[in-house]
């Protein structure tokens, strides 16, 4: 059960605009109460993931929180350049962000260049592309196919339920499959399934 003061910094919580004022909310509740973030998030009807990108704004550097009240940036701009792990990228980000005027989604693409190293090319595949595929696979493969793509990587998941010898001859098959494509899957390579 709550205690007043938890009660209090919950609805802190809930009703602070200040996006670092809520990060230190969230660090009281952690340290001070022992609450997990998902506990957290739970009091205030968020995603988890939401209470543990707040709660990474504390390692914003000074000069960066400065530029945020000054309205330099906004929270917005705060919580992207919070995703990189050092103070000295992120003050070098801020830098870039102030120097280039930059918008929030070119803050993204900063960061993810300097978390990633990898520059933005724009050449997705189109979610019906994707979609077809998944489909496609699904019928080749006999099998629940997921395919997703992101700036940074992509990943197909194929899934079969069923016991270890069903779902072991679905492997096989795969491989099998993979194998009769040309230069997919070296023939040297052996698929080795614990029975």
């Amino acid at each position: 059960m709550q205690n007043a003061s938890q009660s209090e910094l919950i609805d802190q919580l809930i009703t602070e605009r200040d996006i670092l004022k809520k990060a230190r909310v969230v660090d009281v509740l952690r340290t001070e109460y022992d609450l997990r973030l998902p506990q957290i998030a739970s009091h205030i009807h968020k995603h988890p993931s939401y209470i543990s990108h707040v709660h990474r704004l504390l390692r914003v550097p000074q000069l960066v929180v400065d530029g945020y009240y000054s309205k330099q940036i906004s929270a917005t701009h705060l919580m992207i350049l919070s995703r990189l792990q050092t103070t000295a990228e992120i003050e070098e980000a801020y830098e870039e962000v102030l120097t280039n005027n930059l918008t929030s989604t070119q803050t993204e693409l900063v960061v993810r260049r300097m978390k990633y190293d990898v520059e933005s090319d724009s050449k997705h595949i189109s979610p019906d592309e994707l979609k077809k595929t998944e489909i496609l696979l699904q019928d080749k493969l006999q099998g629940k196919v997921r395919i997703l793509q992101s700036q940074v990587r992509s990943k197909i998941v194929i899934e079969q339920r069923g016991p270890a010898s069903q779902t072991s001859a679905f492997i096989r098959e795969i491989v099998k499959k993979l194998k009769s494509e040309p230069g997919e899957v070296p023939e040297e390579e052996e698929l080795h399934v614990l029975d």
